[in-house]
Order: structure tokens, then C-alpha cells, then sequence
């Protein structure tokens, strides 16, 4: 009998996956077809040095750096240039496309990606971005679970569609990331996936399958989700955080409050931490834990 995955474990146990979202202002994506190792963007046919170095700068303007390629067969890319998208996912969500020569991309400065105005770098963007996580180095059940969406997403999307990196939460594998709104949702199947598709196309979320808005810390993702849930709301920006503490709850501590608009109508939510004493793997190598999760107590509708 095969050992459960981290998936798995978690379906099991039915752990929320509101608030889970890796955060981040924006993201620097760099199309890079072929074999990723674990840590991608140092580990790939990517320059690793260069790779080390735009991680270190998005890292500073809390940018993440992801991989993109493809589904299906990976054509050899030019050695001497990449296309690379610029996504900024905050409240004025912005998404340019480029081809940059490597001496370009060395140049390039990741926190453009943190700004609510785009740079002008390539052309802007209006259709969305679907990224699947497929990072098998990362962790076995993104490829697993990932690759049957990205090829049926692919195969019915074409251009909107890529493979990516790891996106953080594999446990809530598949993953996928939407551009450029910058909404993370989990434990999908191909028939999930297009559910979340068609919502936002429609400009709506699937808010069964949303682990946060990227741009938000996880505490204001999970009252986000909370919120939305609470009130039936599903348009994609109804939403607007308008007061948070500067750090979350902590085990044992005094609760957390965060204030919402939510289509128009004020809402505050409480939100606590505990610990989850039943342990399971936050990833499928990783040892066993017993995470801190966040917990909402109490929704307020105020105004």
C-alpha cells in the first residue's frame, strides 16, 4: 500500500484552504521550457546566477519569480532570449508581455511588478493568464494533479494557458494561478478547473475553490474569503480591505479583527489562530507537523 500524499492527507482531514495563497504584490514570469529542478528558477536551463539574482530583487519588493512554459512537447527556446510577462495583482491588476535578450533581463528590475503602474515595457495585456503548478521536482502531487488541467485547459485555451513553477500549497494541489488578478484556487480536478474558468471569465470567483487573493496577507485573504462566502458575493473586485492589524493572531492570543467592503456594504471579520493538533505532512517529503492555522469566529455586517 502506497504512502498517502500531502494531498491527500489533506482532503482527509478537510483542512480550509481560504488564506493560503503565497503572497505577492506581483509577478515576474520568465517562459523556460524543458526539465525544472526543485528550486526552478536557479535550477534549469536558465542562467542560474541570473536567476539567483532576480529572485533576490523581486524578493525585496515581494515579487515572486515563476517559470513558465508550455504544456505538451517544450520546443528549444533561443539561447540569447525569453518572453517574460510583468504582472502587478493589487487593486489596479496590470499584465505587459516582452521578448528581452538575457542583457535585458539582467537589467531588469522585478519591483516594476509591485507598482499599480505598468511600465511600459511590452505590451499590455487584456486577456487572462491561467497558470498550472506542475512542478513535479517541488512536489509529486502538482504533477500529478496538475498536468490532466493544464492539458485539457490547454487544449480548450491555448493562449491563455501555462504550466508554472511552484505556487506554494501543494498539499492543496491542483493549484492554479489567474493573471492578472492574482487569485490562487486549490483541490481542483479538470472539472473544477474549468468551473473556475468559466467564473472568471464571466467576471466572477469560484469562491468553493479560492485559497486567497495573492496581493493580500493571508490573514486579509482569509476574511476576504470569509466575507465573500458570508454575503453570496462573487464579482471578481467587490472586494476592498480597509483596515488590518499590522501582524496576524497568534496561538493563544487575543484575536484578530480585519474590515472589508464587500459590495458596498461594511463587514468586519474576527479571526483567531490555533493549532491543529492532528499532524499531516505539509508537503509529500516533508516530516510530520502540526500547523498554526487561522480561524474565522465571528462576521460582523456593520453598515
Amino acid at each position: 500500500m502506497s504512502a498517502p500524499t500531502c494531498s491527500s492527507q489533506a482532503r482527509d482531514l478537510e483542512e480550509s484552504m481560504a488564506g493560503s495563497a503565497s503572497p505577492a504584490r506581483g509577478y515576474l514570469l520568465i517562459e523556460q521550457p524543458g526539465s525544472w529542478g526543485r528550486k526552478a528558477v536557479t535550477q534549469s536551463e536558465l542562467d542560474p546566477e541570473l536567476g539567483r539574482q532576480l529572485e533576490d530583487r523581486a524578493a525585496a519588493a515581494q515579487v515572486k519569480v515563476l517559470l513558465t512554459r508550455r504544456p505538451g512537447p517544450h520546443p528549444r527556446l533561443r539561447d540569447d532570449h525569453r518572453q517574460v510577462a510583468l504582472v502587478h495583482t493589487g487593486a489596479r491588476p496590470w499584465m505587459e508581455t516582452c521578448d528581452l535578450d538575457l542583457t535585458a533581463l539582467s537589467e531588469l528590475d522585478p519591483a516594476v511588478c509591485a507598482s499599480p503602474r505598468p511600465p511600459g515595457r511590452g505590451q499590455r495585456e487584456e486577456h487572462p493568464r491561467w497558470l498550472v503548478c506542475t512542478h513535479a521536482k517541488r512536489d509529486r502531487c502538482c504533477a500529478t494533479l496538475g498536468r490532466p488541467i493544464a492539458d485539457t485547459l490547454s487544449a480548450l485555451h491555448p493562449e491563455a494557458t501555462w504550466e508554472t513553477s511552484h505556487l506554494g500549497g501543494h498539499r492543496f494541489a491542483g493549484t492554479m494561478l489567474v493573471l492578472p488578478h492574482g487569485l490562487v484556487f486549490g483541490q481542483l480536478d479538470v472539472a473544477g478547473a474549468m468551473e473556475v474558468v468559466t467564473s472568471h471569465l464571466a467576471g466572477r470567483v469560484d469562491l468553493a475553490r479560492l485559497r486567497g487573493h495573492a496581493h493580500l496577507s493571508r490573514l486579509a485573504q482569509l476574511a476576504e474569503v470569509a466575507a465573500r462566502r458570508h454575503l453570496g458575493v462573487d464579482a471578481i473586485g467587490a472586494v476592498e480591505i480597509t483596515d488590518e492589524p499590522a501582524q496576524g493572531p497568534q496561538p493563544e492570543g487575543a484575536p484578530a479583527q480585519v474590515a472589508l467592503t464587500v459590495a458596498g456594504r461594511q463587514v468586519q471579520v474576527t479571526v483567531v489562530a490555533r493549532r491543529d493538533e492532528r499532524p499531516r505532512q505539509m508537503s509529500c517529503d516533508g516530516v510530520m507537523e502540526t500547523p498554526v492555522q487561522l480561524e474565522v469566529v465571528d462576521i460582523e455586517v456593520v453598515g
